[in-house]
């Protein structure tokens, strides 16, 4: 049974670690509520946060419009995406085996990225109509559906191609680098034939972006995240054993290729329907599960409960630098992470060569 003090319980330099990355944390959210095309002074936006979520009832209608209708959806957005991808990844790396999986390589950003294109060009009104009263369902509300189904239907079929041969690591890391190639060729030729009106707003979805973002996605997204809170309980266990390896886990009594299927299910649930709200924004589901590794080892009933609160904040420390950055109006949070996840790939690259 896993210690409620386990904090207390680490090396110095590890705990120095941990209150480093609370520091960050509380400097990411204060810059994500300051920043932006109007910046707030600190004491306005302190003053705005404990008057009212009412515009009209702040000490500045503006500055509460922008901190409750703009900068505090697309933060909270931003927390549960980053949540959802790191522990996509940190669930995908053990059922992997491999330090280098996530939820590119298995083809589950690519499947969610073609059906959620496809959806925004069918869709009479746009990605951004919200009108579930009407006769139309909200395409924003049947984003996260669409991309879940198409995460799915690859990581499907990228599990059904690796079982063909014997289900092994590293046979879904081939097949799923195979699966993704063609999704994301897909992707870029359907783009390329039918979506010049919207090329330009389907381009910026897929560089993986916060911007824009409001309460209506947190409450498309909200489900998901909550579905996944529920489950991963469930799931620390099965993964702790297909940690030991396939003989190992068989011989206490799991059931392998069942319990790689469910957890390569909850890695698409969760991945998937993230970028079906934001694009796909790499690198998350990478960088995050070995930190929490290193500060907290191996067992899944720490690891993923830090993978998510790592991914959390990786993803709002990179919002809040796209916006800081100067000569651009704002970079995208995918292009950020991908020029923080490069270096570290090609790191853990090099270190398993």
């Amino acid at each position: 049974m896993s210690n409620p003090g386990w904090l207390l319980q680490l090396s110095r330099h590890r705990l120095m670690l941990v209150l480093g990355l609370m520091l960050v944390a509380v400097a990411a959210i204060v810059v994500n509520l300051l920043a932006g095309a109007v910046t707030l002074p600190f004491g306005l936006l302190w003053q705005t946060l404990w008057s009212s979520v009412d515009a009209a009832a702040g000490p500045d209608a503006v500055a509460a419009d922008v901190l409750w209708q703009l900068r505090m959806p697309r933060l909270l957005l931003g927390l549960l995406v980053g949540g959802q991808l790191a522990v996509a990844g940190a669930i995908l790396q053990v059922v992997l085996r491999n330090p280098l999986a996530d939820s590119h390589i298995l083809g589950i950003s690519g499947g969610a990225s073609l059906l959620a294109v496809l959806l925004f060009l069918f869709a009479s009104d746009g990605v951004l109509t919200v009108a579930v009263w009407d006769w139309q369902v909200s395409t924003l509300y049947l984003m996260p559906w669409a991309a879940t189904a198409g995460g799915l239907l690859a990581a499907g079929l990228v599990f059904r191609l690796s079982a063909a041969g014997g289900l092994t690591p590293m046979r879904l890391v081939l097949c799923g680098i195979a699966v993704a190639s063609v999704l994301n060729a897909l992707v870029g030729g359907i783009l390329a034939g039918w979506g010049h009106a919207n090329a330009e707003t389907v381009l910026a979805w897929l560089a993986g972006t916060l911007y824009g973002r409001d309460w209506l996605y947190i409450w498309a997204l909200l489900p998901w995240s909550l579905l996944g809170l529920l489950l991963l309980p469930a799931m620390a266990k099965p993964l702790n054993l297909l940690q030991l390896g396939e003989e190992s886990a068989t011989s206490l009594g799991l059931a392998v290729t069942r319990w790689r299927g469910l957890s390569l299910v909850m890695a698409s649930l969760l991945a998937a329907s993230a970028v079906g709200m934001v694009g796909p924004v790499g690198f998350v589901g990478l960088l995050v599960p070995p930190i929490a590794r290193a500060l907290v080892g191996s067992d899944m009933r720490r690891q993923l409960p830090l993978s998510g609160l790592l991914g959390a904040l990786l993803v709002v420390a990179a919002d809040g630098v796209g916006r800081l950055m100067p000569g651009a109006n704002e970079l995208p949070v995918g292009v950020v992470t991908s020029l923080v996840g490069v270096p570290f790939f090609i790191y853990v690259l090099r270190r398993q060569s």
